[in-house]
């Protein structure tokens, strides 16, 4: 075979080849081939959660005007948290038992504590909207009066009827010191006067007891 001859075979042979740099390229471009990062893995109970039917006004609730039902995934023992030790995870719903949107509802965590203002609790609180939401970090207001408004975030509006699920985060360092203690979740209107009781009453809360185990 000639020189010429072999030559025209190459570019003959080279025809409609793409580089596999320009393939790969080409994938990626088009999300094809391209790895899958994930996201957060949402709560295991989530979905028997969710399903879970609303519960009613209680008479006491009704008296104080609450209109949002909260319930969440733990038994009445409370939540056992070990001081450095990985952290426990509690689902909460809101239930808006009403027939009208409640617009602007954040939430608050509020622990009871009697050395309350003289001993850090040493607890991180953490919260992220399920299923595939971010951690946030949220205010652990530390008081032995009702004060739902202080550290209050994370507000949404909440349609008729409609449910909403939030997943916290509770976390004791090395020195935290032991104890149960109540802990009440909040939910309240953002735009509520701080002066007046009954507009902050008019959302509704939730309690669970937090428990830090001895140390070892």
């Amino acid at each position: 075979m000639t020189r010429q001859k072999r030559q025209r075979k190459r570019q003959q042979s080279g025809r409609g080849a793409v580089p596999a740099a320009l393939v790969a390229a080409a994938l990626l471009a088009t999300g094809c081939g391209a790895a899958d990062t994930g996201g957060p893995a949402p709560h295991p109970g989530l979905d028997a959660f969710h399903a879970q039917d609303c519960p009613e006004l209680t008479g006491s609730e009704k008296e104080n005007g609450n209109l949002i039902t909260l319930t969440h995934d733990q038994p009445e023992e409370g939540v056992p948290l070990r001081p450095g030790g990985d952290p426990a995870t509690v689902l909460v719903k809101l239930c808006n038992t009403t027939d009208r949107p409640l617009t602007g509802i954040a939430l608050s965590a509020q622990l009871e504590w009697s050395d309350a203002g003289e001993r850090d609790p040493l607890l991180t609180v953490e919260h992220r909207e399920t299923p595939d939401g971010q951690w946030r970090t949220a205010d652990l207001v530390v008081a032995n009066d009702y004060d739902p408004l202080r550290g209050a975030d994370a507000a949404r509006d909440l349609a008729p009827g409609a449910t909403r699920v939030v997943e916290y985060r509770f976390t004791a360092a090395e020195e935290a010191p032991s104890g149960a203690r109540p802990l009440t979740i909040h939910a309240v209107r953002a735009g509520a006067d701080p002066d007046d009781a009954g507009e902050q009453r008019g959302g509704g809360l939730g309690g669970l007891r937090l428990s830090v185990l001895p140390k070892d």
